[in-house]
């Protein structure tokens, strides 16, 4: 099957931005210390960051053309799809959508993020590895339909990349410590559409099963599908050294802070455009206030996605609380 030119270059450039296909070499597990990572400022006066309008219309928010297929209702595995299902409309308001400014799309979603108080987003590091893409991307909340910007006008809220942090340790690729946090000097106004997730108690193991969420790939082929609207998908978390053992297989290396997640016989997994995105656990007891829970960040996994024997890698957000708390205690005295 051919496929057209803007198909293919929204390929490359999605697989580019989400960087999600495994590399032949092993992950790097480098010691370091506890430095606070340097706090990086998007664009300047006159950057590309600063002086794109955030105007809904003018830029065709959303109109991110990047599959005119519908996505698919699957609710079990097949050969052609992966098993996520459309997210329940704003039930998940703590996702948001990253998209960058493109010559002749629009802004296109790459990556995903969870909002985590008013001026603080997570995500993964190798989403922002690109200076110039981070200065010509913004934040979208409170959407649930990506290419829905009439619908979904009122509840959807754009923020500028003021600032960003990436872990000092992140050495890029397929390589622990993924993780970054985003700051947006406008606050987030908190309503039924946007709402922060709850970070875990510094070094927690989950266990059971997270639910993930994201706009990405959801094909099992070659020829992508980029759903438009909200998806998720039920991943059971499985065991470290099972997880250890079989990437051992294909040369690659699992450190302490990551997260797997299955199933092993294939169907399900994270896929390009997820990265960045949350896995998220639902506490407490019903008595309780219920809590949303981001468990994990979306790191990497094998392409194409949904193989057997090929877990989900994420970023274990329990190993990295405290650093979270410091960056946003530190940094927001500096800027």
């Amino acid at each position: 099957m051919l496929l057209s030119y803007r198909c293919i270059y929204s390929v490359i450039l999605t697989t580019i931005a989400s960087i999600m296909v495994v590399l032949s070499s092993a992950a790097s597990n480098s010691p370091g210390g506890n430095m606070l990572p340097s706090v990086r400022k998007c664009g300047g006066t006159g950057g590309a960051g600063h002086t794109m309008a955030l105007n809904l219309a003018a830029y065709g928010l959303l109109e991110n053309r990047i599959s005119t297929l519908e996505s698919p209702r699957q609710t079990h595995w097949s050969k052609k799809f992966l098993a996520k299902r459309e997210a329940t409309p704003h039930s998940a308001p703590y996702v948001v959508s990253i998209q960058q400014m493109t010559p002749d799309q629009g802004l296109v979603h790459y990556c995903a993020g969870t909002v985590i108080n008013e001026h603080w987003i997570l995500t993964a590091a190798h989403c922002l590895t690109s200076r110039q893409s981070v200065e010509n991307s913004v934040i979208v909340a409170g959407s649930h339909d990506i290419h829905d910007h009439r619908g979904e006008a009122a509840n959807i809220q754009l923020r500028r990349i003021d600032y960003y942090v990436r872990h000092e340790l992140y050495l890029g690729g397929v390589n622990p410590y993924d993780i970054a946090l985003i700051y947006t000097k406008t606050p987030l106004a908190f309503d039924q559409y946007v709402q922060p997730a709850t970070l875990p108690e510094q070094d927690a193991l989950p266990d059971g099963y997270g639910t993930l969420y994201g706009w990405g790939n959801v094909s099992m082929t070659a020829v992508p599908n980029y759903p438009h609207k909200l998806q998720e998908a039920n991943m059971p978390i499985l065991d470290m050294s099972l997880c250890e053992q079989i990437l051992a297989r294909s040369g690659l290396q699992l450190h302490e802070t990551n997260l797997c997640t299955g199933p092993l016989t294939g169907g399900v997994s994270i896929c390009t455009a997820d990265s960045g995105g949350p896995l998220i656990q639902q506490c407490c007891e019903e008595q309780f206030e219920q809590a949303n829970i981001v468990i994990g960040i979306v790191s990497w996994g094998k392409m194409p996605c949904g193989q057997k024997n090929a877990p989900s890698v994420f970023v274990r957000v329990s190993a990295f609380t405290d650093w979270i708390n410091q960056v946003i205690t530190s940094a927001t005295q500096i800027i």
